[in-house]
């Protein structure tokens, strides 16, 4: 499953506001005594999820980003090229400076579904991922933490949703609408029936039953009048996928997409942040 660049874009400053911060910090922490940590990205995307965590980590870093689409890779070295304040080509993606940090990136193209573990022989300091895990089927989640577990990798994972949207004020096809797209999530993303919003719940379960210490905090998106932008997306992505359901009618869902995408709509969407670490 892949994203544009657009949706990615007009989410990435909600992403990094609505991160927990005291697991952030508790990540920088297991690091902090390595010189030049090597960070494993899941599903990265265009670099949100680096953008959002290399400024709270130590002054070298090495990050590796996976994603199936091709296109995503390229733009996330643009846009990490765009954010950094030096930025130079390298053979494997770019060494950047910014903020005092020297970061080294590569990109990596990788079906995760076939392969839920895509590290090499060297392996990462940290496994990470933003947005992933709600993705992917539990029988994906338990492959993804034996392997984790097999090499005793830590995990800093963020806003995977946990729980549907609340908006406001309230409309009376809200809680049709709402079943509709849960109902829509769980289906296959490319992972297998998704998760949804168990996904986190079973993982940190999983994870725990391996030996490992979790944390789980919250990092709801709570969405405002200058979300506008975001929300009317969100909206309609929720409309595209009632309609995968033929659940509710077009007049039912295009009277919601109104109300929904007018100016002065707000938006909760849950999501947790975990932080695994290894015996």
């Amino acid at each position: 499953m892949s994203f544009s660049s657009e949706w990615l874009r007009l989410r990435e400053p909600v992403d990094h506001r609505s991160r927990d911060t005291a697991l952030l910090s508790k990540a920088a922490s297991y690091l902090a005594n390595k010189d030049e940590p090597v960070i494993y990205d899941l599903g990265a995307g265009a670099g949100s999820n680096l953008r959002g965590t290399a400024l709270s980590l130590g002054p070298r870093q090495r990050w590796v980003l996976v994603d199936y689409d091709p296109a995503l890779l390229s733009a996330s070295l643009e846009f990490l090229a765009a954010w950094a304040d030096k930025s130079r080509p390298t053979a494997a993606g770019l060494e950047l400076e910014k903020s005092g940090k020297l970061i080294r990136v590569e990109v990596k193209r990788a079906d995760l579904n076939a392969n839920p573990a895509p590290w090499d022989e060297q392996k990462p300091d940290l496994v990470t991922s933003a947005a992933l895990f709600d993705l992917v089927s539990e029988q994906w989640i338990d492959r993804f933490c034996a392997a984790l577990a097999k090499d005793k990798l830590a995990l800093y994972t963020t806003l995977v949703h946990d729980e549907t949207a609340k908006w406001s004020p309230p409309h009376e096809a809200d809680a049709q609408m709402s079943e509709a797209f849960e109902r829509d999530f769980g289906k296959e993303k490319g992972f297998g029936p998704s998760a949804g919003n168990q996904a986190i719940g079973y993982m940190t379960k999983k994870l725990k039953s391996l030996g490992y210490e979790t944390a789980l905090n919250d990092s709801p998106w709570r969405l405002g009048a200058e979300d506008h932008d975001l929300i009317a997306q969100l909206a309609d992505g929720w409309a595209n996928a009632v309609r995968e359901t033929n659940a509710v009618s077009e007049d039912v869902i295009q009277k919601w997409l109104v109300a929904r995408k007018a100016r002065g709509t707000m938006c909760v969407v849950g999501h947790k942040d975990l932080l695994a670490l290894p015996a």
